[in-house]
C-alpha cells in the first residue's frame, strides 16, 4: 500500500498540470453551455450569415454573371469570418447534444453550442501561456502555478463562457505571440526557417486579423522583437532582409492572400481594408461607460480610462510584479533569449496602449477591445515577482489560486464582473459598469417560467438573451424595450 501511494503521488507531481487541465476543460465547458447568452451573440450570428450571404452572390457574380450590388457589402464591415469557420461546424453538431427539455430554443441551442467553441479557445491559450512562461523561467513548479493563476483568473475565465470576438482574438494572439518568439529564438539558434513554417506563421497572423482588425497592433509586437533581436545579435538590418526576403516575401504575401479569403467583401475590393481599419478603430457606438463613477463615452475617452480599468481589474499579485519590473528587469535580461522573450511582451504592454491613447481609439465596456493585453501582462507581472522572489511567488501565488478558486463558485456566471480586493473598498455598484453583457436574462427568464405568470408580452434589451430561454407555450408576445 505504501508503494502503491508513493506511485501514485510521484505520478500526480508529476502529471499535475495535465490532470488539473483535464477536469479544467471539464467543468468549463459544463459552464459554458449553462450561462446566459451576452449581448453580442445575436449580432455575431448576423455577421456570420451576411457574410455567407455575400459570399454565395460574389461567387455567382464572378462564375454565372449575376448582377452584384456592391451595398450589401455595408452590412459585414469589419467583421471576417476566421472564428466562424472553426465555431459554425462544431455548433451544428453540439446543438443538439445540449437537453431539449429545458424551455431552450433551437437558436438558443445554437449559440450556447458556440460558448463551448471560446472556451476551447481559451482553455488552448492557456497552453501557449504556459509554454511562453518556459522559455522566460526554466522552472516546472512556477510555469504551472502562473497557467493555473491565469485559466482561473475569474474575469477570463467568465468572458470564455460566452465572449465570441474577445477571447478568440486574446487566445489568437498568444499563439502569434509564441510563434513570432519561437522565431526568432531559432534565429538566434541559428536554425534555418522553413517556408512551411513561414506560411503557417502568416496563416495563424490573418486569422487574429480575421477575428479583429485591431490585429494589425499585434505587428507592432513582431516589430518591438525584431529590434531587439537586432540589438542583441548586432546584426544589420540590410544583412538580415537580404538573408531572409525570401521568408519575409511569403510571409507578407501570405498575410494579405488569407487576410482577403477571411473577408468575404474584399473579394471585390482588396482596397476595402482601409475602410475596415478606419470603422473599427473610431466605432460608431458612442458607449458611456461607467468608471470610477464618471460616465465616459467612446468617443471623448480621457487618457486614464484603461489605468483606472487596468488598475481594479488586474489581481494583486500582478499589480506587485509591474511595481516590481525596475527591480528585476537586468536579473531577467540574464540571456538573449530570455530578452527576446520577455522584452518583446515587457515593450507591447506599454507602447500598444500609449498608441492607442493617442489615437484617441474608441473603447467601451471596461476592457472588452483591449483584452488581449491581459495575457502579455500576466506574462511580465509573474515573471518579475518570480524573479523578486520566489517566496513570495509562492505564498501569493496559492493564496492567489485558492481565491480564484472560492470566487470561480461564488459568482458563477457572473466571473467577469469580478474586481480585485483594493477596489472592493470601492462602492462598485455605484462606481463602475457591472452587468453590461445581459447574461441575467437567463435567469429572469427562468424566474418566469418557474412563476404563476403566463401570456405576458415580454418587453426586453437585448431579446435574444430573454427569449430562447421561455417556455414557448406560456409566452408569445414579444418586442424590444
Amino acid at each position: 500500500k505504501s508503494l502503491l501511494s508513493f506511485y501514485l503521488m510521484q505520478f500526480i507531481k508529476k502529471n499535475s498540470l495535465v490532470i488539473f487541465l483535464f477536469f479544467y476543460l471539464i467543468f468549463g465547458s459544463l459552464a459554458s453551455i449553462n450561462s446566459g447568452i451576452s449581448f453580442d451573440e445575436n449580432h455575431e450570428e448576423n455577421n456570420w450569415k451576411n457574410n455567407i450571404y455575400i459570399a454565395k452572390k460574389i461567387s455567382n457574380h464572378l462564375f454565372y454573371g449575376e448582377e452584384f450590388n456592391p451595398k450589401i457589402l455595408e452590412r459585414t464591415i469589419g467583421y471576417g469570418i476566421g472564428f466562424q469557420l472553426i465555431s459554425q461546424p462544431i455548433q451544428f453538431l453540439l446543438k443538439d447534444v445540449i437537453p431539449k427539455d429545458k424551455n431552450i430554443s433551437d437558436f438558443g441551442r445554437h449559440l450556447l453550442a458556440k460558448h463551448f467553441v471560446i472556451f476551447l479557445f481559451f482553455f488552448v491559450s492557456g497552453i501557449f501561456f504556459y509554454l511562453i512562461l518556459k522559455k522566460i523561467i526554466e522552472n516546472e513548479n512556477f510555469c504551472k502555478i502562473g497557467t493555473i493563476i491565469y485559466l482561473l483568473y475569474p474575469y477570463l475565465f467568465g468572458q470564455s463562457l460566452f465572449s465570441p470576438k474577445d477571447i478568440p482574438f486574446m487566445s489568437i494572439w498568444i499563439i502569434c505571440t509564441f510563434l513570432s518568439l519561437k522565431f526568432f529564438e531559432r534565429l538566434i539558434d541559428k536554425k534555418n526557417i522553413s517556408n512551411l513554417n513561414t506560411i503557417l506563421f502568416a496563416l495563424v497572423t490573418s486569422y487574429l486579423l480575421s477575428i479583429r482588425i485591431a490585429g494589425l497592433l499585434i505587428f507592432l509586437q513582431y516589430f518591438a522583437t525584431f529590434i531587439i533581436y537586432l540589438n542583441l545579435t548586432n546584426t544589420n538590418i540590410f544583412s538580415f532582409i537580404k538573408k531572409f526576403y525570401r521568408n519575409l516575401l511569403i510571409f507578407m504575401f501570405g498575410v494579405v492572400i488569407f487576410t482577403i479569403v477571411f473577408y468575404p467583401e474584399l473579394w471585390v475590393n482588396p482596397a476595402g481594408i482601409v475602410e475596415i481599419i478606419n470603422t473599427m478603430s473610431y466605432h460608431f457606438n458612442n458607449v458611456g461607460t461607467n468608471t470610477y463613477g464618471k460616465i465616459m463615452y467612446s468617443t471623448n475617452l480621457p487618457s486614464t480610462y484603461m489605468l483606472i480599468w487596468f488598475s481594479v481589474k488586474l489581481p494583486v499579485i500582478i499589480l506587485i510584479g509591474i511595481f516590481l519590473v525596475p527591480f528585476t528587469e537586468k536579473k531577467i535580461f540574464s540571456s538573449p533569449k530570455k530578452s527576446i522573450y520577455f522584452g518583446s511582451i515587457l515593450v507591447s504592454t506599454i507602447l500598444i496602449p500609449m498608441i492607442l491613447i493617442l489615437r484617441k481609439v474608441h473603447l467601451y465596456d471596461e476592457l472588452r477591445q483591449v483584452m488581449f493585453l491581459f495575457p502579455l501582462i500576466f506574462i511580465v507581472g509573474l515573471v518579475s515577482v518570480y524573479t523578486f522572489s520566489k517566496k513570495l511567488f509562492y505564498l501569493t501565488g496559492i493564496l492567489t489560486i485558492a481565491l480564484f478558486l472560492i470566487e470561480n463558485i461564488k459568482i458563477n456566471p457572473y466571473q467577469y464582473v469580478w474586481f480585485n480586493l483594493p477596489s472592493r473598498y470601492i462602492d462598485l455598484t455605484n462606481k463602475f459598469e457591472l452587468e453590461y453583457q445581459g447574461l441575467s436574462g437567463r435567469e429572469i427568464a427562468e424566474f418566469l417560467n418557474d412563476s404563476d405568470k403566463n401570456n405576458l408580452c415580454i418587453l426586453a434589451n437585448p431579446m435574444h438573451s430573454v427569449k430562447p430561454f421561455l417556455n414557448r407555450n406560456n409566452f408569445n408576445c414579444f418586442d424590444s424595450w
